[in-house]
């Protein structure tokens, strides 16, 4: 798993010429992850749920992807804002939004333990 950060992501994105960052974006997809995240929003997508999490104190980077709903029944009782761990793989690199095929989801307690 990769120690990168989602704030080294966005930082050394927008530190890109504006023109250059969809190709420099490319660097980080298949990488995989292991984050602490906070809960932002989540919707329905078919048989899925697409989350976002928080992953700065002011809410303006996100990351998220989607989970099969039948995997993670317990995403429908989650207040935003609660704790989760994230692994997974980064699929896409923007200004304000990393994408991620997520491949598990760990919540609260499981997220401190692990």
């Amino acid at each position: 798993m990769a120690e990168l950060t989602p704030a080294q992501i966005f930082e050394e994105y927008k530190a890109q010429p504006p023109l250059m960052r969809e190709t420099f974006a490319k660097k980080y997809v298949g990488i995989e992850v292991d984050w602490s995240v906070r809960l932002a929003d989540a919707w329905q997508a078919g048989k899925n749920i697409r989350i976002a999490f928080h992953v700065d104190a002011l809410g303006l980077h996100t990351v998220g992807g989607e989970v099969p709903r039948a995997q993670y029944p317990q995403l429908e009782h989650l207040q935003a804002r609660e704790p989760l761990r994230i692994r997974g793989r980064i699929r896409s690199v923007s200004t304000l939004w990393i994408e991620l095929d997520i491949a598990e989801l760990l919540f609260c307690i499981e997220a401190v333990a692990a």
